[in-house]
This record gives C-alpha cells, structure tokens and sequence, in this order.
C-alpha cells in the first residue's frame, strides 16, 4: 500500500480549499516561511515520509480520485505521473490561459506533479521560475498521465502577469545552460508544434477568438524574454 506526501510551500495564501481536496491518509505538509518557493518546497520534501511525493502551489486544489490513481499508476511501475490542470478564472484574459494550458498537458512543457520517492529529486534552489522545468529533466523512469484533474484558482490580471513573466527570465539563461537540447527552448516547438501535434489543431479551429488570444500571449512572453 503506497502512501502518498503532499507537500505545499505557501506563502501567506488561504489553503482551506486544498486541504479539503485533499483524501483522508494522505500526508500533508505544507512551508509557510516566506522563502522562495524552490526552498520552501525542498523542505517539505525532506520532511515527507511517504511513498510518492504530490506537490502544489497554493492556489491549486484536487479533484476526487487523483491521489488514488497517481497511486495506481506508480505501482504499475511508473516513476512520474502528470496531472492535467484545469485553471479555474472567471476573467476573459484567465479564460485564454486556461484553453492554452490544456495544449500542454503530458508534453515536454508539462511538469509532473507526482514523482515516486526514490526517483525524486530536488528543486534548483538557483532559480525562480524554470525551476520546475529543471526538477522535471531530472526524474528518470516512464511517465504517465491521470484522467482527473487538478485545480488551479487563478485569475492574474494581465500586468502581474506579465510582471512574473519577467521575473521568471532571470533564471532563463541558467536553465538553458544547463538543459540546451530541451524541447522547451526551441522556438517552433514551444509556438507552433505542441498546440498542433496528435490532432490538437483542431482545438484551434473551434476556438478561433481564444485561439487569437493564445497567440496575442506568445507574442507578449516573447517580448518580455528578448527584452531580458
């Protein structure tokens, strides 16, 4: 019987709604220090005692049944298993970052959220923001992905957005010296093969005005990294 570890770094946010995602025997663990987030979330690792560590931001909630199936699919024998994200926003621009996420959900931007213990490794303590990208290059062993969700409940309006964007590139330079062949960084992958790849395009079609605004998107992350 697998146990499973989910570990939070916080930072001053209300997770009332994410414990109550959460099933009964999980192990939560949650840092609230006011540290950046790679260290906060090293911390937790470290202190979990389960079999499968499940991390989450603060803002993201899960639905019923995903612990059980992340479960499930690391004792078949995988080591890492992705969630597909469901951005939960009420706004027009939240809506557009929502239909862009689910383009990404198993792909090489993707980032698992469950990683069997012993295949863990930590987060580069160096970076903000591609931090993520780098703790997923290191897992080793298959991957799978769940047909439930998880929840994120944000609604950035538009200049904070763009605001961590910008913070996020700082770390930009380190990542791509570290991982230079990742998939992530080539140009025509990141804007045009992932959002028409295995069919997806169709998505594009159905969805014209959201569509445009993915690209509006692209256009704007661009901007802010060729700037940096």
């Amino acid at each position: 019987m697998l146990k499973t570890s989910v570990i939070v770094a916080n930072h001053g946010r209300d997770t009332t709604q994410l414990v109550n995602s959460l099933p009964k025997g999980v192990e939560y663990i949650e840092i609230n220090q006011g540290l950046e987030r790679s260290i906060q979330r090293n911390m937790a690792i470290k202190k979990a005692t389960g079999d499968i560590i499940l991390w989450l931001d603060s803002d993201q909630s899960l639905s019923p049944g995903v612990v059980k199936e992340c479960e499930d699919l690391i004792s078949l024998g995988y080591s890492a298993i992705y969630i597909p994200e469901v951005i939960v926003a009420d706004s027009f621009f939240g809506k557009i970052r929502a239909f862009e996420r689910t383009f990404y959900t198993g792909t090489y931007i993707d980032v698992p959220k469950a990683v069997l213990r012993k295949k863990c490794p930590l987060f580069d303590e160096n970076m903000s923001g591609p931090e993520d990208a780098d703790f997923s290059q290191r897992i080793s062993g298959l991957r799978a992905t769940t047909k439930r969700v998880l929840y994120h409940n944000d609604d950035t309006p538009f200049l904070l957005y763009c605001r961590k964007k910008a913070y996020y590139t700082k770390s930009m330079r380190l990542y791509a010296k570290k991982w230079p062949q990742d998939k992530c960084l080539n140009l025509k992958y990141r804007c045009w093969d992932v959002f028409v790849e295995k069919g997806k395009w169709r998505k594009l079609l159905c969805h014209p005005v959201l569509s445009l605004g993915v690209l509006f998107l692209l256009i704007v992350r661009g901007i802010i990294y060729a700037k940096r």
